[in-house]
């Protein structure tokens, strides 16, 4: 068996389809209509339930169990896009540190997935490192072995 990606269920595909590709910057690889693809294994269909033969008030909006996770190498510039944006709802505050120093940003798709966005992990580490702390500190702030550290650091993750 192989993993092929996820298909999210949309009721807009031409919104959807403009914010995954316009304001996350995914590169469409198919666009087949009802059904655009991403390269990296996203998905969207409109008419899901329909097609998988469930009934359209089972497709749940804002589920709250899920998210798609995504780094940016400009996380400062994002948040700014997302500022700037009326129609994009944050899920809740702003900009969040989570416990390994990561800042992520949670936004809602207009089908009410969550989307995070963060800053790419290896700029934590390096912040963490030009900050003056140790191997061994960064490894217990992170909760991550220190080799693994190293593995991101020397860009080999």
């Amino acid at each position: 068996m192989k993993y092929e990606g996820l298909c999210l269920s949309v009721k807009n595909i031409e919104a959807s389809k403009k914010f995954y590709h316009e304001l996350l910057g995914l590169e469409i690889e198919t666009d087949w209509g009802v059904n655009v693809g991403f390269k990296g294994g996203i998905a969207l269909q409109q008419g899901f339930a329909e097609l998988i033969g469930v009934p359209e008030e089972s497709v749940t909006h804002r589920s709250h169990n899920m998210e798609l996770v995504f780094e940016t190498d400009d996380f400062d510039a994002f948040v700014a896009k997302i500022e700037s944006d009326s129609t994009i709802q944050l899920v809740k505050g702003g900009v969040v540190a989570q416990p390994w120093g990561q800042r992520v940003l949670h936004i809602y798709d207009f089908d009410g997935h969550i989307i995070e966005v963060g800053e790419e992990f290896v700029q934590v580490l390096r912040r963490f490192k030009s900050s003056g702390m140790s191997m061994e500190e960064i490894a217990e702030r992170c909760e991550i072995p220190a080799a693994d550290i190293e593995k991101y650091l020397n860009g080999e993750w």
